[in-house]
């Protein structure tokens, strides 16, 4: 990569939207026609960039998108409606709350609903609002009903789940457009869990007739079929990073990360190199100080384990991560690749996953925490 495409900034990320749209349409294949397939944005999707995935992925298609919060909603719809794309639902997992209902009407966002206090308070609300303004209706305020099939997390818990099977009236004057579970190990396709999820969201589902149903993230989206429904809502896969144990070789990666070297300088055997000199030379060597570190994004668990691509030649990173910068042998790279040049921190040879082993987490984190220094760099193909 060359270095003006960096601008003013120590490193960048070269995001290829046009793998992500390969991505998408991808896991849209492994579903019926009858199957919608969303896409999860959230958290800035995932560190790339909400606004620009989300219009991309509109161009190809993609009619539904999944942000956390209200917030991220806000900016996305603001967005989109300013590139055309008003007729697109917009949906926020952490539901609806008592300061924020007149927002969810005013930028036509979809809460979903994760228990009865929430189903409540957006009953009344929709209830309250139906008959004014131009368009009267409760499907001017649609919701998605959340129910806990095993992850403990949101979504109605058994009691609320029970208490709404007897009575189903409380769901009147509402729009529920979909009920959705999540599924808690689907990376893993033997685990028995999913089988166990699936029956109950099925037997959930016949007590709620004709209304449609989404339960697959990501991982559930490459399951078996009967795990699709009426939507998916894959997030991870989109941006290239593989969910489940067994990768699929089908998904594209969408996303490399390159740093500028900011000096270059010899170092004697027995030296100590970074913080707490926590690495020391066993002979004498070139040492580049690359301008990435932890404000970036970089996982401090990198240092003295993931290796950079300079030219065709790898080279690993020595001593603890600092704010700023990284350190890397460079001893044994040809010298014509050091000034001026970049190295790859993310690429082909060391991808997400790599990466996150090295790190000791996982893709989802090392994306998300991707920070705001890294210039941003789009690419359609």
């Amino acid at each position: 990569m060359s270095l003006p495409m960096m601008g003013h900034a120590d490193s960048c990320l070269q995001i290829n939207l046009g793998a992500i749209i390969a991505n998408w349409r991808y896991l849209d294949s492994l579903s019926s026609a009858a199957t919608t397939t969303a896409a999860m944005v959230k958290a800035n999707g995932y560190g790339l960039g909400a606004k620009e995935v989300a219009t991309a992925l509109a161009r190809a298609g993609c009619t539904e998108f999944f942000v956390a919060n209200l917030d991220e909603a806000i900016e996305l719809r603001q967005h989109l409606d300013e590139g055309g794309y008003e007729r697109l639902h917009i949906m926020t997992l952490h539901g609806c709350h008592l300061d924020q209902l007149d927002d969810f009407a005013a930028f036509r966002i979809t809460p979903v609903l994760n228990d009865l206090e929430q189903l409540t308070r957006w009953r009344v609300f929709s209830q309250q609002r139906a008959n004014t303004g131009p368009q009267a209706g409760p499907e001017r305020f649609p919701a998605m009903l959340h129910i806990d099939t095993g992850m403990t997390r949101l979504g109605f818990d058994a009691d609320q789940t029970d208490w709404l099977i007897q009575n189903k009236t409380a769901l009147d004057g509402l729009d529920c457009r979909y009920i959705m579970s999540h599924l808690v190990s689907a990376e893993i396709t033997d685990d028995p869990t999913n089988a166990a999820q699936l029956a109950a969201f099925n037997e959930l589902r016949s007590w709620f007739p004709g209304m449609p149903a989404s339960l697959a993230n990501s991982a559930g989206s490459m399951l078996s079929p009967d795990f699709h429904f009426h939507m998916t809502r894959p997030g991870i896969a989109l941006y290239g990073a593989h969910p489940a144990a067994h990768p699929t070789d089908k998904l594209t990666p969408a996303v490399s990360w390159q740093a500028r070297i900011m000096q270059v300088r010899g170092a004697k055997a027995g030296d100590r190199v970074g913080y707490g000199g926590t690495h020391q030379l066993d002979r004498d060597s070139t040492i580049a100080t690359i301008g990435v570190g932890y404000a970036d994004g970089y996982n401090r668990k990198l240092g003295g384990k993931a290796r950079v691509l300079i030219g065709d030649q790898t080279a690993p990173v020595i001593g603890r991560v600092s704010m700023d910068s990284i350190t890397v042998d460079v001893t044994d790279v040809d010298a014509a690749h050091l000034r001026p040049g970049t190295v790859e921190l993310l690429h082909d040879g060391y991808d997400l996953s790599q990466m996150a082993g090295d790190a000791e987490t996982i893709s989802y984190e090392i994306l998300t925490k991707l920070g705001t220094r890294p210039k941003r760099h789009y690419q359609n193909t």
